[in-house]
C-alpha cells in the first residue's frame, strides 16, 4: 500500500495559475493558505485580503482577491 505524506497542490489567484505548495494530504484550509502566503511567487498576489477561498485537500486552492 502507498502512503503519500506531501502532494502538490496547484494555486490559483483570481482564476490565474501563480505558484504550487506542498502540503500533507489532509491539511486544512488554513495550512493551505499560510503556505500560498509564503510561497513567493503567490504572496504578491495576496495584498489584498480575500473575498473567497475554495479549498479542495489535495487537489487545488482558489483564491478570489
Amino acid at each position: 500500500m502507498l502512503v503519500v505524506d506531501e502532494v502538490t497542490i496547484g494555486v490559483q489567484v483570481n482564476g490565474k495559475h501563480r505558484g504550487s505548495i506542498t502540503l500533507a494530504p489532509t491539511a486544512e484550509e488554513e495550512e493551505a493558505m499560510a503556505a500560498a502566503k509564503e510561497a513567493p511567487t503567490v504572496a504578491k498576489w495576496l495584498e489584498a485580503e480575500p473575498k473567497k477561498v475554495i479549498y479542495i485537500p489535495g487537489k487545488i486552492l482558489n483564491i478570489v482577491v
